[in-house]
């Protein structure tokens, strides 16, 4: 598996994002395409090592399932480029269900990295995870803190209306979705082997907050005759 034909390609799929370069290079694209599924089928051992509850729902799961296609889906990006030049995927045991949370791996030049978080469309379902984070404070500033990890999803200005501006988790309430994720500089690209050795400890520090989502959207599924829907934005890379 090479990194450098998965980088090299979709760098020139940016500077030539235009359906006729990406048929006329079609074959570049199977080529790289192929080495990122090499590299999920690999993946999926640190990640089974590193996060046991969620292993046992992928270790025989086809990669395939968990790729995101290349193509935008123009109904939503309508005035982007027609193909993101990354190669992304869901490693989760339903890549289509917000539920249960995995991780996300995005591959690019300079964008390489992987991550888990919840993102959600609904005011009411966003409020919950809130609410649920209010109501164990302790619990999830000891995982962010235990875990040398950073929020990175969009927040709001201000605390939203409802909520006390003075709450001990108002920095926390701002958020919209909640993301945590490690960055991967190109240098550090190296082989397969190399890569699932970086990434099994960086999920070992996710794994708790993984589980206090999956808590949080327990709770919004008891509270909610349909699960929620996850926001379609969430691996526009």
């Amino acid at each position: 598996m090479e990194f450098a034909r998965m980088l090299s390609y979709c760098a020139a799929l940016e500077a030539n994002n235009d359906r006729q370069w990406f048929h006329e290079n079609h074959d570049r694209y199977e080529e790289a395409k192929g080495d990122f599924l090499r590299l999920l089928d690999e993946l999926r051992y640190a990640v089974a090592d590193a996060a046991p509850e969620l292993g046992g729902g992928i270790l025989y799961m086809d990669q395939r399932d968990w790729m995101f296609r290349i193509a935008r889906d123009m109904r939503f990006y309508q005035n982007r480029p027609p193909y993101q030049p990354s190669f992304r995927a869901y490693i989760a045991a339903d890549r289509k269900s917000w539920l249960p949370i995995g991780y996300f791996l995005c591959v690019a030049p300079g964008q390489t990295l992987i991550g888990t978080g919840m993102w959600l469309e609904e005011t009411a379902d966003i409020n919950r995870v809130r609410d649920y984070i209010a109501l164990h404070l302790t619990d999830w500033e000891q995982i962010l803190r235990e875990n040398r990890l950073t929020l990175s999803g969009d927040r709001l200005k201000t605390v939203p209306r409802g909520y006390d501006p003075a709450s001990p988790a108002a920095q926390w309430l701002r958020f919209k979705n909640w993301v945590t994720e490690f960055d991967f500089p190109d240098e550090t690209l190296t082989t397969t082997e190399a890569f699932c050795d970086a990434v099994r400890p960086l999920i070992r520090r996710m794994e708790p907050l993984r589980q206090f989502l999956l808590d949080a959207g327990s709770s919004i599924a008891a509270a909610s005759p349909e699960l929620p829907k996850a926001a379609k934005q969430s691996f526009d890379f």
